[in-house]
């Protein structure tokens, strides 16, 4: 995966931390998901459709999923309920609307968040789709932020050739 597909939501993860959830926030090494290790607790996932196609999968474990929601609401959580899912959710949204937005020549559509809760989930198998995992560090918790995007390949335009005389 190009640098300039992946950047995009490595800024939008860091502006989330920065301006939502007032947290500085490091980022480890990136790699490709070869096999997905550990058990995530909950992951919120939306697909991207159009000029660009692709999925976005927020991986946390249960701890880091209530600190991050119970800080962007402003309350605190001490289980999963509806409205973690529902925050987790928000939490993938706003990184794909972000990076979304910063796709420039691209008409890029979002899906409908999903939020998928247990470890029996494996995001590698879809479509033989190529995940680069982007793990993160923060006070809030340790979650990764999984990516698979691919620009479509859009037809060139054929212009008309007129050949002939007096013609250039």
């Amino acid at each position: 995966m190009k640098a300039e597909n992946i950047n995009p939501f490595i800024t939008a993860v860091n502006e989330l931390f920065e301006n939502m959830l007032d947290c500085k926030l490091k980022m480890n090494k990136p790699g490709l998901v070869v096999q997905e290790n550990g058990t995530p607790d909950i992951i919120g996932v939306i697909g991207m459709s159009g000029t660009a196609q692709g999925i976005v999968a927020l991986r946390l474990p249960v701890r880091t999923a209530l600190a991050m929601v119970g800080r962007m609401v402003g309350m605190e959580f001490r289980g999963v309920d509806s409205s973690i899912i529902d925050g987790v959710g928000e939490l993938v949204n706003i990184i794909a609307g972000s990076a979304k937005g910063k796709f420039d020549g691209h008409a890029i559509n979002l899906s409908l968040p999903t939020v998928v809760r247990g470890n029996i989930c494996q995001l590698s198998n879809l479509q033989n789709a190529v995940f680069l995992d982007v793990p993160f560090e923060s006070e809030l918790g340790n979650f990764s932020l999984m990516v698979t995007f691919k620009p479509a390949v859009v037809p060139e335009k054929k212009e008309a050739i007129h050949a002939g005389i007096g013609s250039r």
